[in-house]
């Protein structure tokens, strides 16, 4: 295998902190602004973990080194985009918040989802059920407060805002029934049974009242995922030139979308009723392949990470999807182009089988030898 590449911003972070590149553990990198934001866990046995980000975006206030022009750097949770991380983060200051809006928390909050520079999702003990804190940019959260009111006037099973701060916190009641994901990893939830509800789900969001338009396509993302895989092996080149390179959504914007519809969003009773819709920070007018390209990506992501009988039941839901949805303009290339983000996020953790695995299954997609039950699973673990 290759020896690792040292990244920029491994470099900089080693020269900052008097390291050598080798010390630093690569947790992910993602686009942010103009440049991207790279994590690395740093030596020691307690967790310690440092952010260097190019995007050159302005923030309030640094909270960490500020290479003029090139980069800052800043420790976790001091995320300069987020200035309400880091008081979130500690029990004693986020139960006093808490306390303020009537919710008794106890207990240590656990930090469950964290995208540097963009967002942060703590959950906290409640009085009977967790509480969900969300941090996000000030800039943000009232858009996102706007956006729950306009669901939960549509009807939709979207939690109730307990309430929010203009730093960037909002904060949730906790979503009712059991995620979807899990019906769907047990076979608790025939795979054309779930679809039929994601469907009607589907058709209820792009009636909602939104005003404003859904997060940019996962289309704009994809140039800057190939240009950090390609080079890393041949193997992986080779599989990135099999995958077409369509452009973005052909189809104009022109109804509600969730915009990062996955089975991980939504929540069901026994009988398969959509029962809760979380994260909808990302929604508006926008593509209907959006969501389509989201559900299947992230279901298709979620197979290749899962037991054996889990894998089974997700793969089976993946082709049910690919079948269903294959004549929705554009859903296979932005299918594509989420299958790539996870093909990086993959080589990232070391996985570069997977990765390939993940643009075997993208290429297939693309040119319609995906819409067969077993050919997804197939094209993943071809050798």
């Amino acid at each position: 295998m290759p020896a690792p590449t040292v990244t920029p911003e491994a470099a900089l972070l080693a020269d900052a902190l008097d390291l050598e590149e080798s010390q630093l553990a690569p947790i992910g990198r993602e686009p942010l602004g103009e440049g991207t934001v790279a994590g690395f866990r740093l030596p020691g046995e307690a967790e310690a973990y440092a952010y260097v980000d190019t995007s050159l975006l302005p923030v309030r206030e640094e909270t960490g080194l500020a290479l003029e022009g090139v980069a800052r750097i800043w420790m976790h949770p001091a995320d300069p985009h987020l200035p309400a991380l880091a008081p979130v983060a500690f029990g004693e200051a986020l139960s006093i918040l808490l306390a303020r809006l009537g919710v008794h928390s106890g207990g240590t909050p656990v930090l469950v989802a964290y995208r540097p520079g963009r967002r942060a999702v703590v959950r906290a003990a409640g009085d009977g059920e967790p509480v969900w804190v969300k941090v996000v940019r000030p800039r943000r959260v009232e858009r996102i407060v706007e956006l729950h009111t306009a669901f939960r006037s549509a009807g939709l099973p979207v939690p109730g805002v307990t309430g929010w701060a203009p730093d960037g916190i909002l904060v949730t009641a906790h979503a009712s029934g059991t995620p979807a994901i899990d019906a769907a990893a047990t076979g608790a939830l025939a795979p054309e049974l779930l679809l039929d509800r994601v469907d009607e789900l589907r058709a209820r969001i792009a009636a909602a009242p939104f005003e404003g338009s859904a997060r940019t396509s996962i289309a704009t993302r994809r140039g800057w995922y190939e240009s950090r895989l390609r080079g890393i092996d041949t193997g992986i080149d080779v599989l990135l030139d099999e995958i077409p390179r369509d452009g973005g959504p052909t189809t104009s914007a022109s109804v509600g979308v969730h915009g990062d519809l996955h089975l991980g969003q939504i929540f069901v009773d026994a009988g398969g009723q959509v029962t809760g819709l979380i994260d909808v920070d990302t929604a508006g007018v926008g593509h209907p392949a959006d969501d389509v390209a989201a559900f299947l990506g992230h279901t298709i992501a979620s197979a290749t990470l899962s037991g054996a009988d889990a894998s089974t039941a997700l793969w089976d839901v993946a082709d049910a999807a690919a079948a269903r949805w294959r004549d929705v303009p554009d859903s296979a290339p932005l299918s594509a182009a989420h299958l790539i983000g996870h093909a990086l996020a993959a080589v990232d953790a070391g996985d570069r089988a997977r990765a390939r695995g993940l643009l075997r299954v993208a290429a297939a997609l693309c040119d319609g030898r995906g819409e067969h039950k077993g050919a997804l699973m197939n094209a993943f673990e071809l050798a």
